[in-house]
């Protein structure tokens, strides 16, 4: 058998739930599809909520996950185990994960017609159904815009992941940019957060005070979203100064540090957690490099 180290199209056919199929071909008509539907509003305007969005780019093997399959031409190695669910089985390599199941709300029929990973990540994330002339909002900005508003004096969207940072307008789609993600790249603040030495509180102050009257007055005649989107980043910036201390990860619980890993997805997941903690409504962590073919 040849290997091979990339993969090709066809080896990802994906497998989802039919409704997130209703995600992707309702949205256009209803918006936000059935996160709009008034049971789900609801809930998600509960007080105290909060999302974790996990990708895990490529994904692991559902064969040594989630479904082993046992006993089939195509299983996964590995025992099936039983789970805290009455007939629910996962891999033997999650024994705690096993213990939790109640916990947790397990999908294995989720199905995509796309065959490259570009189009299926966004196919899977934002629905994003061909030709309908409408860019999607990400799961994770039609969240926020759902989700009630705090006064933790943070973005409500904060997206930990490898490589660049910044402030990513596209993940809203027709949202607008207000609902983008402040991308925090390799776990780090976005350059220029940190307030020069040199500069003191009331100069900052007063340099803020001058750049929000500036704002306004251009926007009295030339408002857009992306003017309104542009003086959010600059609140959001000015809010951030006030909590560096959530980036020092000397101030992490060693115990935490040592639970979570020292490698990068670990560092990535500890982060996310401080930033719930300390008010951030949705957090979303990207891992990449899953993707493995032999």
């Amino acid at each position: 058998m040849t290997r091979r180290s990339l993969c090709t199209p066809q080896e990802h056919r994906l497998s989802r739930r039919q409704w997130l199929g209703g995600v992707a071909g309702g949205l256009a008509a209803v918006g936000l599809g059935p996160l709009a539907q008034p049971a789900v509003a609801r809930q998600m305007t509960r007080k105290n909520r909060q999302v974790l969005f996990i990708w895990l780019d490529g994904g692991l093997s559902q064969l040594e996950s989630w479904d082993p399959k046992p006993n089939t031409q195509f299983g996964g190695p590995f025992r099936a185990i039983a789970t805290s669910v009455t007939g629910l089985h996962i891999s033997e390599l999650w024994p705690r994960t096993a213990r939790l199941m109640h916990h947790l709300c397990l999908v294995r029929s989720v199905c995509t017609k796309d065959n490259s990973h570009s189009a299926g990540v966004a196919r899977i994330q934002r629905g994003d159904p061909k030709n309908r002339g409408v860019t999607y909002p990400y799961f994770t900005s039609a969240c926020v815009k759902l989700l009630p508003q705090n006064d933790s004096g943070l973005p409500p969207y904060v997206w930990v992941k490898p490589g660049g940072g910044g402030f990513i307008t596209a993940d809203a789609g027709f949202l607008g940019p207000k609902y983008g993600a402040l991308a925090l790249g390799d776990g780090k603040p976005p350059k220029g957060l940190l307030r020069p030495s040199d500069i003191s509180d009331q100069e900052n102050t007063e340099r803020n005070q001058l750049r929000k009257l500036a704002d306004q007055r251009y926007a009295r005649q030339r408002r857009t979203e992306n003017t309104e989107a542009n003086s959010y980043v600059f609140d959001m910036a000015e809010q951030l100064q006030k909590r560096q201390d959530l980036f020092d990860t000397s101030k992490f619980n060693p115990r935490d540090v040592q639970r979570y890993g020292t490698h990068e997805f670990g560092r990535h997941m500890l982060l996310a957690r401080k930033l719930l903690e300390s008010g951030v409504a949705v957090v979303k962590v990207n891992s990449y490099g899953w993707d493995t073919h032999g």
